[in-house]
């Protein structure tokens, strides 16, 4: 049952409707019913069981932590609870990249190793709700909150299914705030959220399936489509990646919003960053966080590294010296973030170390830039010079999400190649409507992402003032709300992919 299907929207109306007419006491039970259901018919019975392994695991072992004295019991059953789930993760999601590596080492040694990958379908979400347990496992065990007694609130908080599908990696003590709090229905709660859904639904079907069918074409066929039609779809699909999760995570704050539950924010208008490092904590917002407060920096307190840092204070004197277990750390975050999206190199390289390169660089290099920016005597504080630092880092971030979306890893470099063909002609000669869309199509693209980019600079410029679209909606003349209103929804009816016959394609990151 995808965000986006009719079948969903009954379900969310239907929801709704009860959650607000049953009694307050009742309301926690429907909301993990109607998650159990989702999960059902999002993915069957298997997600159900998987969801249940981590959710009462972790629930025991929160309990048992606080009520063991010692700390080499607590840590027996924070261990567990770790190596259970994460054995679970790893097999679903990354047995096979352990073959394929193999592969890969057997080769450069020249042996032949006979290993097959195994046929293992990982559920919905997997990624999303795992780290979000172990999450609060984590903060039980470092006393940041109390474990939850009730099975039925903890369950609520780890099956709430808005979260479930594409995230966001909800903290429990945020969410919880709000999660098991008394509610009333709030008319404004409720269009606000109705309106993110709207919105959503406007990048999905409107923006993110339409380039879709540019992205699929050339990345489907790399060697007749050469040259700038690798660039072009390689743009094309960073707006993809962007409306397709961002669009997700819309609906499903919307829907929370709705229900009266405030989940994590997971983007902050990312294409306004000037640097990868900014990218990255305006992109995907809960995974960096979750992956720098449980794996970065308890990596950097451990012994190993302290050690690592002494010894190269000692070769590199102590302002470099100190930097090296930095670095080694941010290798192996990256490393855990690539790996994260998918048990492949393309995955590793694309959306981690490629990254990890152009940070660590960056701030290695920037001495060298900052003297050359004084010799050419470059004003940094101008638009211009923001303009292009802008455009430096979409540019950095887009020949990572090339390795993101190819077939392997080794197409991706065979793409980047191929882009190099100075085939400019395809600007003028009509060329871009046989990727599938004709020129009407691509006129309804191009004017949707213009509205994309005045939302987005509008969003960037209100969220330094403290407020937000929808507010400074609110505050407008009855008429000139309802239009808006009326143009959006339009918008998606007319313009959007939908309908008999046609299958959207199912929203990226629902797959991790």
């Amino acid at each position: 049952m995808s965000f986006t299907s009719f079948y969903f929207l009954l379900f969310f109306a239907c929801l709704l409707g009860l959650y607000y007419i049953v009694p307050e006491k009742c309301r926690l039970p429907l909301l993990v019913l109607a998650s159990l259901a989702f999960c059902y018919f999002a993915d069957g019975i298997r997600l159900i069981l998987f969801l249940a392994v981590s959710t009462v695991s972790t629930w025991i072992a929160a309990i048992r932590m606080e009520e063991t004295e010692g700390r080499a019991g607590r840590n027996l059953w924070l261990y567990g609870a770790l190596l259970l789930n994460l054995g679970v993760l790893s097999v679903c999601k990354y047995l096979n990249f352990f073959v394929y590596t193999g592969r890969i080492l057997g080769g450069l040694f020249h042996r032949d190793l006979v290993l097959k990958p195994f046929s293992i379908i990982a559920p919905l979400g997997i990624s999303f709700y795992t780290f979000q347990v172990l999450g609060y496992l984590i903060d039980v065990s470092r006393g940041t909150c109390k474990a939850q007694r009730s099975l039925l609130k903890y369950a609520a908080f780890a099956c709430f299914f808005p979260q479930l599908v594409t995230g966001p990696i909800n903290r429990y003590p945020e969410i919880a705030e709000t999660l098991y709090a008394e509610k009333k229905f709030d008319y404004t709660r409720v269009t606000f959220g109705l309106q993110r859904i709207a919105w959503g639904f406007f990048k999905k079907l409107v923006i993110s399936e339409r380039l879709a069918v540019l992205v699929n074409t050339v990345y489907g066929d790399y060697h007749t489509y050469n040259g700038l039609y690798i660039l072009f779809a390689a743009v094309c699909f960073t707006f993809q990646l962007y409306t397709d999760f961002s669009g997700a995570m819309d609906i499903a704050l919307g829907v929370s919003e709705a229900l009266g539950v405030k989940m994590a924010e997971n983007f902050e208008t990312p294409f306004f960053s000037r640097s990868c490092s900014e990218f990255w904590r305006r992109w995907h917002i809960t995974l960096g966080g979750w992956m720098r407060d449980y794996l970065f920096y308890p990596l950097l307190k451990t012994e190993a590294l302290a050690k690592v840092g002494d010894r190269a204070k000692k070769l590199l004197g102590k302002k470099r010296g100190k930097k090296v277990p930095i670095y080694l750390g941010m290798l192996v975050l990256w490393f855990t973030v690539g790996l994260w999206h998918g048990g492949s190199w393309n995955f590793i390289v694309g959306s981690g170390l490629l990254h990890f390169v152009y940070i660590v660089g960056g701030q290695l290099l920037e001495p060298v830039f900052k003297r050359l920016k004084g010799f050419l005597k470059v004003n940094t504080e101008c638009y211009s010079w923001h303009l292009f630092e802008r455009l430096r880092t979409f540019t950095l971030i887009t020949i990572g999400w090339v390795f993101f979306r190819a077939s392997s890893f080794r197409t991706a470099l065979s793409m980047l190649k191929a882009s190099l063909y100075p085939n400019i002609w395809i600007f003028t000669d009509g060329s871009l409507f046989k990727l599938g869309l004709d020129a009407p199509d691509f006129i309804v693209g191009v004017l949707a992402l213009g509205v994309l980019l005045k939302v987005s600079v509008l969003q960037e410029r209100l969220h330094s003032e403290g407020t937000g679209v929808r507010e400074r909606l609110a505050g407008q003349n009855l008429v000139f709300r309802w239009i808006m209103y009326y143009a959006l929804l339009f918008a998606i009816i007319i313009f959007g992919f939908y309908g008999p016959g046609y299958d959207p394609s199912e929203f990226i990151y629902q797959g991790f």
